[in-house]
């Protein structure tokens, strides 16, 4: 006999434990006779008697004391194996979980996400990633759990679900010499703007829109992200296109004003994207829900509330 079957092991684990035929078959559900075939096929198997009659019974050879604990911990693993997970409570779980984020999200999705989870599962840890061209092989690879944002680059193959739709503004000095609530064609072209150089992100729609529409920006400054920006622009008459809701961020701090456009961008879609092997996993989409609900409630501040209006006006076309 070349292979064991499952019913194999679990007759050998009884016969130990009952060093007896007939309650060890009681004990599995079988017949007496179907016990002794097997226990003839394990002795084939292994070229041993595994147990022989005594005065005090059946007792186990060298060779079956020594495969008895090797199986039955085999058994325990597979019958823990086989059991059904408790139901998902995020209060009770450990676990760390890492993100790909740009830094939009990481500036306006993670500060109202993290208390969130702090709150629900204490015991949570999140590791954040920049969303990158490395992304798709990190969710593929199981190195990150779940990635938000746009890109172009995490294709089919992933499950995705749109957060929400989202626009451009330009933000300015509050004290801005020459610019106020609006922005003219001429000072979107004449103005010294921030270049922001960030690669596999949104701000690739701002660079080929303009190219084609023919209209070409003064930089003055290039930044590899979108960090200090506010504090840069607040402190210089330098302006900066940005995602509508970090231009609601900017606008909060000190010194920076929300500037309706000149021109209508296209919208995009924030999205979040996960891997199929994760996709029935609990954790995993108890976490896919808190992102969920936290983006599609992300706030617009006041200050660039009737803008924000009018880009989502554009975003779903009404």
């Amino acid at each position: 006999m070349s292979e064991l079957d499952l019913r194999h092991l679990r007759i050998f684990v009884a016969l130990c434990a009952a060093r007896n035929v007939t309650r060890a078959a009681e004990a599995v559900g079988l017949s007496q006779s179907s016990v002794s075939v097997v226990l003839a096929q394990l002795r084939e198997h292994y070229e041993d008697p595994l147990f022989v009659r005594t005065a005090q019974g059946m007792q186990p050879t060298p060779r079956a004391k020594l495969i008895e604990p090797v199986l039955r911990q085999a058994l325990q693993l597979l019958d823990q194996s086989l059991v059904r997970p408790a139901e998902f409570n995020p209060a009770e779980i450990t676990r760390s979980f890492r993100i790909c984020m740009t830094d939009v999200g990481q500036m306006t999705l993670l500060p109202r996400l993290l208390p969130k989870i702090q709150r629900l599962a204490p015991n949570v840890k999140i590791e954040i990633a920049n969303l990158s061209f490395e992304t798709a092989r990190q969710l593929e690879s199981g190195e990150a759990d779940l990635a938000a944002g746009f890109t172009a680059q995490i294709n089919a193959g992933f499950y995705q679900q749109k957060l929400f739709d989202e626009g451009f503004v330009c933000i300015a000095s509050s004290n801005h010499p020459r610019i106020g609530k609006r922005m003219t064609l001429a000072q979107l072209q004449q103005e010294r703007h921030v270049n922001i150089l960030l690669s596999a992100t949104s701000h690739a729609i701002v660079d080929k829109f303009l190219e084609r529409k023919g209209v070409q920006r003064v930089f003055a400054l290039k930044v590899p992200s979108f960090l200090g920006l506010g504090q840069v622009v607040a402190g210089s008459s330098l302006v900066a296109i940005v995602p509508l809701r970090l231009g609601a961020i900017f606008a909060a701090e000190k010194g920076v004003k929300v500037v309706s456009l000149p021109v209508r961008f296209p919208s995009y879609a924030v999205t979040q994207y996960w891997h199929d092997r994760y996709h029935r996993d609990p954790g995993n989409a108890w976490l896919r829900a808190q992102i969920y609900e936290t983006a599609v409630n992300l706030p617009l501040d006041a200050a660039v509330s009737e803008i924000g209006g009018r880009v989502r006006a554009r975003a779903t076309g009404s």
